[in-house]
């Protein structure tokens, strides 16, 4: 099933993202926070596109091999219990995506009330006192940095300091990335690695805004007081945008601020190679079906071409209709892309369009127990790709 290949590939790539992380931590590796950010954001980057990968199917030749089904009383009567399951886990699905797109748009609602009442302040950037607990950026279009109206108040270290970090969000584009890990939460709600790969990512991109604002040579000591007088004022982050902090991290990231081994800065082509990299990988899992076609021993699967000649069907297993796509009066076609092996049955089989999804299952199941007069080559038995059309009609 394709919904299954994508959970596989999914999980895969979330496997992948979270077990480097701890290794490229190690000094042996030096590697960066905005390295591992990357790493991060071209995972969740790519778990987003991967959907678009079930429309991929470069092994598909077009053998059409028609077959009508004419529902009767006595086949529906038949037909199983099957399609409620996959329904209700596909209404749960779309409810969880809803729920989290409707939580997405509604920070984004009460920045849009906190906006209207910022004053812009003198500073050269675009820095806004507003009605927020800590520093934030906002805005994918039109960015600001808005500040607590008590900053104004801070000492000019602390206010320094949160400046030099909401702006490392700023030229870092921070606010796309996070926008991404935000998708793909709603979209993989149920995955529970999407959801450590998206704390790994707002924790790399706090840590890359650290080692940024260092690196202008900010001292540590002082920026870490900076930190916890911002936090002794933190009530609540529920804005959408880029935040200074949050109270669960503090300590480690004081920490982490104060261990001078760790690397602060990578270079340009550093980061270019971790890009490349991550797209080989994430690329070639998202192209390669994770259940090979089962073919014969030599593997090789044919197309159809001159000196092959296509199989068609011995025997055949009638499908049967669900209850609910009989009562829902649905009819149309279901094509499958299969493997018809040398030993004259379906392999591989993927549903490529079905007017319903019980109807699919259900012509599944019946091709499975289809047979097959193999294709030949040059009179021997081989392997061939096919697409298998169902029709099905209610008398």
């Amino acid at each position: 099933m394709t919904i299954a290949t994508l959970l596989i590939k999914v999980s895969v790539l979330f496997c992948l993202a979270l077990c480097c992380l701890p290794f490229l931590r190690r000094s042996y590796f030096q590697t960066t926070a905005a390295l591992r950010h990357l790493i991060c954001a071209m995972a969740l980057s790519a778990a987003l596109l991967l959907p678009l990968t079930l429309a991929y199917t470069p092994q598909a030749i077009p053998i059409h091999l028609p077959v009508v089904f004419l529902a009767s009383a006595a086949s529906v009567a038949r037909s199983g219990q099957a399609f409620p399951f996959f329904s209700a886990i596909s209404g749960a699905w779309l409810c969880g995506v809803i729920l989290f797109l409707a939580r997405l748009a509604l920070g984004h609602w009460r920045l849009a009330q906190v906006l209207p009442t910022a004053e812009r302040t003198a500073d050269h950037a675009p820095v806004f006192l507003a009605d927020v607990s800590a520093p934030l950026l906002c805005g994918l279009f039109q960015t600001a940095i808005l500040l607590p109206r008590a900053s104004t108040s801070w000492p000019p270290e602390q206010r320094s300091a949160a400046l030099r970090h909401e702006l490392a969000h700023l030229h870092r584009k921070d606010l796309w990335t996070s926008l991404v890990g935000h998708l793909a939460c709603a979209l993989y709600w149920f995955h529970p690695l999407v959801w450590a790969l998206a704390r790994q990512l707002r924790d790399e991109q706090e840590a890359a805004c650290d080692d940024a604002v260092l690196s202008t040579g900010f001292e540590p000591a002082t920026y870490a007081e900076a930190l916890v007088a911002t936090a002794t004022q933190l009530t609540s982050t529920s804005l959408i945008g880029c935040h200074m902090l949050n109270q669960q991290t503090l300590k480690s990231r004081i920490a982490r601020l104060l261990d001078c081994s760790l690397p602060r800065t990578s270079s340009t082509l550093a980061i270019g190679r971790t890009a490349a990299l991550s797209l080989a990988i994430f690329a070639a899992i998202g192209l390669t079906y994770a259940q090979p076609p089962q073919a014969p021993a030599d593997g090789k699967v044919y197309k159809m071409g001159a000196g092959i000649r296509a199989p068609h069907v011995l025997s055949k297993v009638d499908p049967q209709y669900t209850d609910e796509a009989r009562d829902a009066k649905i009819e149309g076609s279901v094509i499958l892309s299969i493997v018809v092996g040398t030993d004259g049955m379906a392999h591989d089989i993927n549903i490529l369009s079905a007017p319903d999804s019980g109807l699919g299952i259900k012509a599944v199941e019946a091709v499975q127990q289809w047979k097959f007069d193999p294709a030949t080559k040059d009179g021997e038995k081989v392997a061939i790709r096919a697409q298998i059309e169902v029709n099905f009609k209610l008398l």
